[in-house]
């Protein structure tokens, strides 16, 4: 039964970014906050510009270069994301409904673990893994949620599982009608997610600042996280604003937008001039802004 639902085609949209739209959506800030519209917008990419950022455009007098860029969490994870259907599904719709209806359970699994099997051994790690939970969810002493110490069964080696899992038992559920869920681990993920952002700074800052010298242009740098489960705007400012706020080239003004958010996207200020995440939390100033994804047009091809 695992072989055959591993041989369906794929149904779950791809986790991905969504550049033209975020960038979109930003613009349309920024012609709210200034009571202007875009004009004479210029795709530097497209004119083989040596410093080629995503959009540039006016608003009024003033030049604005803007820049985008996707947060992922780990290396490897829209890729992982991308293959939910083969390598998770199989799992989840085993158990959705067999573990009763009192409890959100949540299964550990470390991070690329199913990942470059063959069909044959993922089929039945996927199995030892369905037989294990069910065994082991009655077992699990009730915890409520968000309270993690001690109530779990791992991390541990099961039989025909090369790699630890654990299994966690919230009761009663967060959300009504949702009783199982597959998380991932990570080792030292706040190293990887500074490591990912500094290299992103290396790359986006250098362009966005040649603009601003030699332009004039105010420079806006676009952070995009289309995960959930690891990443908040909190999270997000405490790593991007040590980072930025040690280099003179750092833009003008730094927005994350979730295009995870359903039905709108949203968008924080996370450094705008010197006013942070936290600044702007703690005033009476919009901290965020929703957006409907069906109204914004995409900017750019991505």
């Amino acid at each position: 039964m695992l072989r055959e639902r591993l041989e369906r085609p794929l149904k779950r949209k791809h986790l991905s970014f969504n550049e033209g739209k975020v960038c979109d959506a930003v613009v349309r800030r920024l012609e709210a906050r200034e009571q202007q519209v875009r004009a004479n917008l210029r795709w530097p990419e497209q004119e083989n510009h040596q410093h080629p950022v995503e959009v540039v455009f006016d608003l009024g007098s003033q030049l604005y270069a803007l820049e985008h860029t996707g947060i992922e969490r780990f290396d490897g994870h829209i890729r992982m994301e991308a293959q939910t259907e083969k390598l998770f599904a199989p799992i989840t719709t085993a158990l959705k409904d067999a573990l009763g209806t009192d409890a959100l359970f949540e299964l550990y699994l470390p991070v690329n673990s199913l990942n470059g099997r063959k069909a044959a051994q993922l089929s039945a790690i996927q199995q030892a893994i369905i037989d294990w939970v069910k065994t082991t969810a009655p077992t699990i002493p009730k915890r409520p949620y968000p309270d993690y110490k001690g109530n779990g069964v791992g991390l541990s080696r099961r039989p025909n599982v090369p790699f630890d899992v654990a299994l966690c038992r919230f009761e009663p559920p967060i959300v009504p009608g949702k009783h199982f869920q597959i998380r991932h681990t990570v080792d030292d993920v706040e190293k990887l997610r500074r490591d990912r952002m500094k290299a992103a700074i290396d790359k986006k800052f250098p362009k966005l600042a040649a603009w601003k010298a030699n332009e004039g242009a105010k420079s806006i740098l676009v952070l995009e996280q289309n995960d959930i489960q690891l990443t908040n705007p909190s999270i997000v400012a405490d790593v991007y604003l040590p980072l930025a706020k040690a280099r003179e080239d750092r833009p003008d003004e730094t927005y994350l937008v979730a295009s995870c958010m359903s039905p709108n996207w949203w968008m924080w200020p996370i450094l705008i001039g010197d006013r942070s995440y936290d600044d702007y939390a703690k005033s009476d100033d919009p901290s965020f802004w929703e957006f409907e994804p069906s109204k914004l047009a995409s900017l750019t091809k991505r």
